[in-house]
């Protein structure tokens, strides 16, 4: 015990002291603390990251409008699934794909005859699998050569399944084409 009283100066007790505070000090702190007591104030800079945040835990509420940009989303990532009926402008386009907003593709093909007069227009009802109404419609023209003297244009979607297309027949040939024989390429945008 002497040779401890001999080792013992002020130096050696603080010293010992400090590193029980130190040690000890933070754990006495974190038990003290009072439930929800910790708040944005109290947090630094930057001091909650991504893996800080827990899994599928944040929605549209929680990002700041406008700070996303068509870089910040995956390619493909966006269907019609998860888009907000008119949540987008036409502003919000160039920031995706084409691919993200397609419907419907495939051959819609002519419900009844086409018969014009040179220079007629008339409008004609395709079948087309899984156009819906509200769809943007965009033709790539025609499968059939009868149809040369002709040409379709301003496509709408009044009914499921079915695209309503002006037909004109140019000014120099009549058009005579049977139900089911005028097939046009189509695509749709939801």
């Amino acid at each position: 015990m002497t040779a401890i009283r001999k080792r013992l100066n002020y130096a050696n007790v603080m010293a010992t002291l400090a590193v029980f505070i130190s040690l000890g000090g933070g754990a006495f702190a974190a038990l003290r603390l009072p439930a929800n007591s910790v708040g944005t104030k109290q947090l630094k800079q930057g001091a909650v990251t991504g893996r800080k945040v827990k899994d599928a835990s944040l929605t549209g509420a929680d990002v700041k409008p406008g700070s996303l940009t068509g870089e910040d989303i995956a390619a493909g990532s966006l269907t019609g699934a998860n888009i907000k009926p008119g949540s987008l402008s036409s502003e919000d386009l160039p920031r995706f794909g084409l691919a993200n907003l397609l419907g419907a593709s495939g051959t819609a093909t002519n419900n009844a005859a086409i018969n014009l007069e040179k220079g007629a227009c008339e409008r004609y009802v395709f079948a087309a699998s899984g156009a819906q109404p509200g769809d943007a419609v965009m033709l790539q023209g025609s499968d059939i050569s009868g149809l040369q003297h002709a040409f379709e244009g301003a496509p709408s979607i009044n009914n499921p399944n079915q695209i309503n297309v002006s037909v004109c027949a140019d000014s120099g040939h009549t058009v005579s084409q049977a139900a089911g024989t005028v097939q046009l390429r189509f695509d749709t945008l939801r």
